[in-house]
């Protein structure tokens, strides 16, 4: 019996991150992955409100700017979603990558997540010029959620 649950547990080179990626997240997990990568320093939350309209806050969109380039972040994004959501498809509009994705786990679910250059939001942030002088990049998600199709 130990060493079937010895089996089961990471192995020395294997870290809890790797674990997770291969764990069938339900959305609720996978939502709270996404949100401890975007709590990480690399990171700073925003006020969507502000800068987006509180449509933004309706429909529980959390906001962030980043220091790291936009293709950095793209590649953060895409390696912690990537095993967890049915396809990985990102869109190229204007130089935002934006995409809805569904989990594994529950494909009736979506969510959505987007990064763009901050540099193109001139007039998006025009009332806090110190983001786009101090940030490369920004990333609205909006947890899952069902589904309805139109």
């Amino acid at each position: 019996m130990t060493a079937v649950l010895s089996a089961c547990q990471p192995g020395p080179a294997e870290t809890r991150a790797d674990a997770v990626k291969r764990a069938l997240l339900s959305p609720e997990q996978l939502n709270q992955l996404i949100l401890d990568r975007l709590s990480q320093s690399d990171f700073k939350e925003i006020d969507g409100a502000r800068f987006y309209g509180h449509e933004a806050d309706n429909s529980g969109s959390r906001d962030y700017v980043s220091k790291l380039s936009r293709d950095e972040v793209l590649g953060i994004l895409t390696d912690l979603i990537e095993p967890h959501v049915v396809e990985l498809r990102w869109a190229d509009d204007y130089g935002q990558y934006h995409g809805g994705f569904r989990p594994k786990s529950d494909p009736k679910m979506i969510f959505g997540l987007s990064t763009s250059l901050v540099k193109m939001k001139t007039d998006t942030f025009k009332s806090a010029p110190e983001i786009p002088e101090t940030y490369q990049s920004d990333v609205l998600y909006t947890p899952p959620s069902v589904w309805e199709e139109p």
